[in-house]
């Protein structure tokens, strides 16, 4: 009996120590978890593999999430680390939004504003001062010098008719006529008000004439070499200006309807998004080209900047689909289980927040509740400070309201 006794609290020992290892266990497992770095949304009780990024689940233990007395997401990361994560932020504020999708267009240059410089006397191109393309002129640099025995016998006139005029006594309305139309004719060849000047005070011709640049522009063609014989009407040198520029843009036909109709569009480059350029409509094709179903529109867009290049897409949206709404870059706005986004509490602290979103284009996405604004929002880096996040307080603490 006395052994039967024995064996009965044993037992109940046994049982009692079994369940508390168990609860210890329990609570041992209750309190980590395994999650991706990359995808802090992907949970799992086990070690394994990410279904996103095939990465290793990496462990992480489940801690309380307070921060000044507040239950909530945050997490405070220091100038340092925010620098070596590329961490970058922006001001929530009111931005142009459109309601109506964006077309794409290209950048191309205005047959107004490109001028082909002719040779204005038969000769031989002595010496060249623009020699490659792409290079930008002033209005007035010297572009090449010429030699002509025909511009300089039309010198040698001028000069001989005006110290004529000086030598008689009487200066007669003939001899002023004539001093006058072979001043005018040195105009005609182009020569500049300066360099008749010179002539005048010099009393001696130049076998060489130097031309310059009627305006400023970027040099797009060169003709001509040195030691090169030009006729009268040769085209040496053809100079564009990009102070205007076309924006053509492409619709399908079912896409015109709303569209071509508009007279003004606002125009976005993804290499400056922060800049707006406003163009008007000077053409819409009148029809579609039988085989085609290409409706073309062509945009005139002031360009004195500079900074639109031809060949370059841009975005193009018409002026009255535009609305002034609040708005962030579409990279502050992280895609989970829900829209949030990471906002400067205060000092080098984030703070996790949801988000609601309306309309948005290339750049920018409308924030329709959860920001106001001046609130400063990260723009680079905001995945990575969520997957900080998890690893310091456990995914279990993010709110899901």
């Amino acid at each position: 009996m006395r052994k039967l006794i024995y064996i009965t609290i044993l037992f109940s020992i046994f049982i009692l120590v079994a369940c508390k290892n168990g609860h210890e266990n329990h609570e041992t497992l209750s309190d980590s978890y395994y999650t991706c770095p990359m995808h802090p949304s992907v949970v799992s009780s086990t070690p394994g593999a990410c279904p996103v990024c095939n990465m290793s689940l990496i462990k992480v233990e489940k801690k309380e999430n307070l921060h000044g007395g507040q239950q909530g997401n945050f997490i405070t990361i220091n100038k340092h680390q925010q620098e070596l994560a590329g961490i970058k932020t922006d001001t929530v504020r009111v931005r142009n939004i459109s309601s109506a999708s964006s077309i794409i267009g290209t950048v191309a240059i205005d047959e107004d504003q490109v001028k082909m410089i002719s040779s204005r006397a038969k000769g031989r191109i002595d010496k060249l001062f623009i020699k490659t393309t792409g290079v930008y002129l002033k209005n007035g640099s010297p572009l090449y010098s010429i030699y002509s025995e025909q511009l300089q016998a039309d010198e040698k006139e001028y000069l001989s008719l005006l110290q004529k005029s000086k030598t008689v006594s009487t200066t007669t309305k003939l001899t002023n006529e004539l001093v006058s139309a072979a001043k005018n004719k040195l105009f005609l060849w182009g020569l500049t008000e300066k360099q008749i000047s010179e002539i005048e005070t010099s009393g001696k011709t130049s076998p060489l004439i130097t031309f310059y640049s009627p305006e400023s522009g970027y040099v797009t063609e060169v003709n001509i070499t040195e030691g090169m014989y030009v006729d009268e009407g040769s085209s040496l040198i053809k100079i564009t200006s990009l102070n205007q520029v076309w924006v053509e843009a492409q619709l399908y036909s079912n896409e015109i309807s709303g569209i071509a109709e508009s007279k003004i569009f606002q125009i976005f480059s993804e290499s400056n998004p922060e800049e707006v350029y406003k163009g008007i409509l000077v053409y819409s094709n009148p029809i579609v080209e039988e085989g085609k179903r290409i409706h073309l529109l062509k945009i005139r867009v002031n360009n004195s900047g500079g900074k639109l290049i031809p060949g370059t897409l841009v975005s193009v949206i018409p002026e009255k689909s535009i609305a002034n709404v609040l708005a962030v870059p579409k990279s502050a706005v992280l895609l989970e289980k829900m829209k949030t986004v990471w906002v400067l509490a205060h000092d080098n602290t984030f703070e996790q927040r949801m988000v609601e979103t309306g309309s948005e284009n290339k750049f920018w996405i409308e924030i329709t509740s959860g920001l106001k604004q001046g609130d400063i929002v990260v723009t680079e880096g905001a995945y990575l400070i969520s997957s900080e996040f998890i690893l310091k307080s456990g995914a279990g603490q993010r709110h899901e309201h």
